[in-house]
């Protein structure tokens, strides 16, 4: 069923990866409020702010060629603030040859804020589920 809440949450961590995608990180920028703390474990770090994610996003992506990221399954969490988990997915060729790369999936628990500029991530736990690399063996 459809809410508002549901729609805001939805039309956010759907911007996160379109921005990725796109490599608009001006876009990107807009996903995670300034204080927000972000942890993607032991493979990519944790994260203070969503400036210094942003240019991590940026530099990670930076021999990147075409890439898919999708996020799905967005359960909004009960309690006292906003929160949901999604799942997500993705497929990032690398820029030389279009045919290696990685492909990783993970879940995404995620509170959010309200600012002005409207809802935010504030925090943000990733739990990667798989990672691994695409061989670029092509039918």
């Amino acid at each position: 069923m459809s809410t508002p809440l549901r729609d805001e949450v939805e039309e956010l961590v759907t911007r996160y990866a379109t921005a990725i995608d796109l490599r608009d990180w001006e876009l990107f920028r807009t996903v995670f409020a300034d204080d927000a703390r972000i942890d993607y474990g032991p493979l990519m770090g944790s994260f203070e702010g969503g400036e210094a994610f942003t240019a991590f996003m940026k530099a990670a992506h930076a021999g990147a060629g075409r890439s898919i990221h999708r996020m799905t399954n967005i359960v909004l969490q009960p309690g006292d603030g906003i929160a949901s988990r999604t799942y997500g997915d993705s497929i990032i060729l690398n820029a030389a040859d279009e045919t290696t790369g990685d492909h990783g999936a993970a879940t995404y628990d995620d509170t959010f804020v309200r600012t002005d500029d409207g809802l935010k991530i504030s925090s943000r736990l990733a739990s990667i589920v798989l990672y691994e690399p695409i061989s670029g063996n092509r039918a």
